[in-house]
């Protein structure tokens, strides 16, 4: 029998106004606030609910057909984003305790728990999905707060605050939710977690870019980061589609040609 997180466990996100909350994400290196955390908590539980509504309805046939990334399957995708979950529990584990606790093990059995999961069932990946997004809302409604404060450190080495693993979550969800390849798009992740979504991936570009990224239906931007800047604009789902590799871009607004984007930090 499918299961899946119950209402209880992924009450509907609350409405509310956007301000403060995409801008939150516009650096890595500052915490937002408590409340923007738990919004994002909010937006993530209405994402999940989205995916799992997919996966259950979800055949064999489908699992094993390719999706949106290259060489990796529907069931790749879904196993990788089960494993994600598991991943960040165990940074909430770090941040809980104090003690060093990595997401993976190793990049080696990263990619080897993918490539083990990626051929079972419709019925066995919706299950592992429903039950590992579980887990992880489990995990943050028992951090305590000083924990969200907490530091970790990430797969690229890099070390960020443990409430930053909500919005890493958010942004797996959505965007491989539009990689599986069955229908949905980046139109169809509400506007205001576009907006966040654009705001965390672009503060994690490594290097100066030399550009101003501007929604054209929402308020968002990214800041400058030089004087002499060049405005790439659009609406913020293609924006979005773009700056994680996944369109091309051919709905944008600029001058000249597109930049190659920098590295994902």
């Amino acid at each position: 029998m499918l299961t899946r997180p119950s209402d209880k466990n992924f009450p509907v996100a609350p409405a509310a106004s956007s301000g403060g909350y995409a801008e939150a994400f516009g650096s890595l290196s500052r915490m937002p606030p408590p409340e923007i955390t738990a919004r994002l908590i909010g937006g993530l539980q209405s994402a999940t609910r989205r995916l799992l509504a997919t996966t259950e309805r979800l055949t064999d046939t489908e699992v094993r057909r390719p999706s949106g990334l290259p060489g990796w399957t529907v069931g790749h995708v879904l196993t990788h984003v089960a494993r994600n979950a598991d991943a960040l529990g165990n940074l909430c584990d770090w941040a809980r305790t104090g003690a060093p606790k990595p997401m993976y093990a190793s990049a080696e059995s990263r990619e080897a728990d993918i490539v083990a999961g990626a051929a079972r069932s419709a019925v066995v990946q919706a299950e592992d999905l429903a039950a590992a997004s579980s887990r992880l809302q489990e995990n943050f409604r028992s951090l305590p707060d000083a924990a969200w404060r907490a530091e970790v450190t990430w797969p690229d080495r890099k070390t960020r605050t443990a409430d930053q693993i909500v919005v890493s979550r958010l942004t797996e969800i959505e965007v491989h939710h539009v990689d599986l390849g069955l229908g949905y798009s980046f139109d169809e992740i509400p506007a205001e977690t576009r907006d966040v979504l654009l705001g965390y991936a672009s503060a994690r570009w490594q290097t100066k870019f030399g550009v101003v990224l501007r929604s054209t239906d929402t308020p968002w931007s990214s800041p400058a980061d030089t004087a002499d800047v060049r405005i790439i604009s659009g609406d913020n789902a293609a924006l979005l589609g773009w700056v994680l590799g996944r369109t091309a871009g051919t709905t944008l607004t600029y001058d000249g040609t597109l930049p190659v984007l920098p590295a994902w930090g």
